[in-house]
């Protein structure tokens, strides 16, 4: 099974490059008429050299770029200009590219590991959160080409809200798609400048997604994890849906209230927030029972 997967993802990959071949001549038109522009005014405001700005994501990646318009169309968002490219295809090939590399590192690393356990890791490892962890560690984001004007405040206030949760927050606070993206994107300019070695991207992303989480430090999302203490412990959990009118959930279990959760813009953090609430709450209404963490690690 496990080789079928490593299969699968290899083909996907194949396919991907094919497509790549096929585009890029028509991208390169996009490409050369976005060529003069030897300044650029960046998301804060700020008049910046671009190509120095170039120099300092070359950097931070540790890899030369053979053609820099690849990395300049991996850090312009789609509202810089109507009539420019962005970096929505690369971050198509990067996210790919990331699950190949990622798919492989961990076959090898966990041999014993079944097929649903490998996915679970490998999803922790590239998701929203997890790639804007990176973005705003090595300060990619400070590249990004872009004119929308409420993001350099949400990157503010994401950069504080991780600051609780050192490694990841499993959903409870709010994350600019943005910074993800960005890292998406490096990844699959790299992967076509490199000529589609995956063994050049690890080598330059390896280091840069560190701390990649692992089969000891992967946490359940609190709402399994609440589902599954209240089916330990034969308990009815029910979430009474407020955020429209308050923008709040409630958790009641055994028709107890059990925690709440407030967030106006994001109806699912909300929600997050309540079982995480719940889950503070639960053991001293009705007692402890062994962790469903350390069952789900059993179990894996």
């Amino acid at each position: 099974m496990e080789s079928q997967q490593i299969e699968a993802a290899a083909a996907a990959a194949l396919e991907m490059m094919k497509v790549l071949d096929i585009t890029s001549q028509s991208s390169k038109r996009t490409r050369e008429s976005c060529d003069d522009r030897p300044e650029v005014v960046s998301g804060n405001d700020q008049t910046v050299d671009w190509l120095a700005d170039l120099d300092k994501v070359e950097e931070t990646l540790r890899y030369k770029f053979k053609n820099k318009k690849l990395l300049e169309e991996a850090f312009t968002h789609a509202s810089f200009s109507d009539k420019c490219f962005s970096y929505e295809r690369l971050e198509y090939v990067g996210d790919s590219v990331l699950n190949l590399v990622l798919t492989k590192e961990q076959f090898f690393m966990y041999p014993d590991l079944p097929p649903g356990a490998l996915t679970r890791l490998r999803s922790a490892n590239v998701n929203t959160e997890k790639l804007a962890r990176v973005a705003v560690k090595h300060q990619l984001h400070r590249y990004l080409r872009h004119k929308k004007p409420l993001l350099e405040e949400q990157i503010r206030e994401f950069s504080q809200a991780i600051l609780e949760y050192p490694l990841h927050s499993n959903g409870l606070v709010d994350v600019p798609k943005a910074l993800a993206d960005i890292v998406e994107a490096a990844i699959g300019a790299v992967f076509i400048d490199c000529n589609f070695s995956i063994e050049t991207v690890w080598k330059t992303f390896k280091d840069l997604l560190e701390p990649i989480i692992t089969q000891e430090t992967m946490r359940l999302h609190p709402v399994t994890e609440l589902y599954e203490a209240c089916q330990k412990r034969n308990l009815k959990l029910r979430f009474v849906d407020l955020w429209e009118e308050h923008m709040t959930f409630d958790v009641l279990i055994d028709d107890q209230f059990m925690g709440r959760g407030i967030y106006g813009p994001k109806k699912e953090i909300a929600h997050n927030r309540a079982a995480n609430d719940a889950l503070n709450n639960i053991e001293k209404v009705f007692g402890k029972k062994d962790s469903c963490s350390d069952e789900f690690d059993s179990i894996n």
